[in-house]
């Protein structure tokens, strides 16, 4: 009976975010110059295609449409780089692909080939890196293999890590790594050696939760990893299988764990908000976020009649104000808690501010990354398909009811806790510092536990690769019969 219960939220929670996210064909603008009618001739057919499209498209959604150089497509023969000259200079967000599968598989939570490992990479020595674990998701080759949040990899395939190979030897299909401990001068193996072979899997981003007994308190806790439905919506099963638990048990508070969560989907992120919130705004359908389009798609939504009353919609358009929807499992609190890193972006970053004006968000860790914006995955929609190419471009951004927007330095956190990546603590753990303070916060008695000790070690971040720079996807289905450009 509960998973009956909910999915019948579930699909009115998805059929609301739907309606409220619909991009109609009608919208169009003043045509841009016309490029070059004689094509480049040594520019290959297959080329000119690609750039078209990727011209054609950024003209239309991208949110900085405006600033975009007036560039000829027929003359560009790399069309990566062609994409690249397009984009705004502040925007390191905006990018292509050339495999739209794999694209839509690791932005919405689909199958991916993995071992289920999610670790921190840092510069130890000179040249050297390691690799600390933290988090693995349950079910895959790693859990099964015995690997826990904490573990520092070594070595790989008898390999030492360094900035140059790190990123390959971590991502190899079959590996063999050596888990290590630093003692202070140097790295030491510990015994643990283990070979993983990456699988096909769709990660369950509800990594660990718990009712935590504290001081007289319930204590909801949960590890959240990225804003994802699944293949089949049964990652929001997941998650409201959580939040029922905690409003079963009558939980006093809850904490968050988003340090290890990238982004994801807006409308899943609006549905959080509703269940974890007041119910007073909840049931006035409140304002989430605000919506910021290019000059042509904010003109365009305040005159469409989208709810169909013979009036335009003004600034009330259900594309320009995405409100609070309903949630059978809502907890009603007047305070929540959320651990950050600068792991922790996008519609992470939308689920504090979006709660700002209605409860009081406690933030504790680290300075979040900072992201605003929200992008829209674009393929080709001829048919047959001409080619598999994606792009995935901002197309807007976010501010919440009060028009708090543009933390682009990130989000600083209301206690500054740094995490011991060389100690660091399983989840739920009172030894966790992160997750300590939060208990201290809520009961007013810090636990008291052994000290963690991070060793005198200077650990660099390294820039982090393309793949893992954070992303929020707009819900933004089709209308049968319609495309998004053209």
């Amino acid at each position: 009976m509960k998973n009956h219960h909910n999915n019948n939220s579930i699909w009115r929670i998805w059929r609301i975010m739907a309606a409220a996210l619909i991009l109609l064909s009608s919208c169009e603008k003043e045509p841009d110059p016309k490029p070059d009618p004689d094509p480049d001739p040594d520019i290959p057919a297959d080329i000119l295609l690609l750039n078209n499209w990727i011209w054609e498209g950024m003209s239309e959604v991208y949110l900085w449409e405006a600033f975009m150089p007036n560039l000829d497509p027929n003359k560009e023969p790399d069309p990566r780089e062609f994409f690249d000259k397009l984009l705004y200079d502040d925007d390191i967000y905006s990018w292509i692909v050339d495999d739209y599968d794999a694209l839509v598989a690791q932005l919405q939570g689909g199958v991916e080939l993995t071992t289920g490992m999610s670790a921190y990479h840092r510069l130890i020595e000179g040249d050297q890196v390691i690799s600390i674990v933290n988090y693995v998701t349950p079910g895959s080759p790693a859990a099964d293999s015995g690997v826990v949040r904490g573990d520092i990899i070594m070595t790989i395939d008898g390999q030492y890590l360094d900035k140059d190979n790190y990123w390959e030897l971590n991502h190899q299909t079959t590996a063999t790594y050596v888990f290590g401990t630093w003692d202070g001068t140097y790295m030491v193996p510990t015994g643990k050696v283990v070979t993983l072979t990456a699988i096909e899997l769709s990660q369950n981003p509800v990594v660990h939760s718990e009712i935590i007994e504290y001081e007289g308190e319930k204590i909801g806790y949960f590890v959240y990893t990225q804003f994802t439905a699944g293949e089949s919506e049964e990652w929001i099963v997941e998650l409201n299988n959580v939040f029922e638990s905690f409003k079963t048990a009558a939980v006093t508070d809850v904490v968050v764990d988003l340090r290890y969560n990238g982004g994801g989907l807006l409308g899943l992120s609006a549905y959080m908000a509703s269940t974890l919130g007041s119910a007073t705004a909840m049931n006035a359908n409140d304002v989430y976020v605000k919506l910021v389009w290019n000059d042509l798609y904010n003109q365009y939504w305040r005159e469409s009649d989208l709810d169909e009353d013979g009036n335009p919609d003004g600034e009330d358009s259900p594309q320009l104000v995405i409100k609070l929807p309903p949630s059978d499992l809502n907890l009603n609190l007047s305070k929540v808690y959320f651990l950050t890193t600068d792991w922790t972006a996008s519609a992470s970053e939308s689920l504090m501010v979006g709660l700002y004006p209605y409860i009081n968000v406690v933030q504790i860790g680290t300075t979040t990354y900072g992201k605003c914006y929200g992008s829209f995955t674009v393929d080709d929609w001829h048919v047959p398909k001409r080619h598999n190419w994606a792009m995935q471009p901002i197309i807007l951004k976010y501010a919440n009811a009060e028009g708090y927007t543009d933390f682009v330095d990130g989000i600083i956190p209301d206690y500054y806790i740094e995490e011991q990546l060389l100690d660091l603590k399983s989840f739920g753990s009172y030894e966790d510092p992160i997750l300590a303070k939060a208990l201290e916060d809520i009961t007013g008695i810090a636990p008291v536990v052994k000290k963690s000790v991070q060793p005198d070690v200077d650990l660099s971040p390294l820039p982090r690769p393309r793949k893992q720079i954070p992303e929020m996807i707009i819900d933004w289905p089709e209308k049968p019969g319609k495309r998004i450009i053209y």
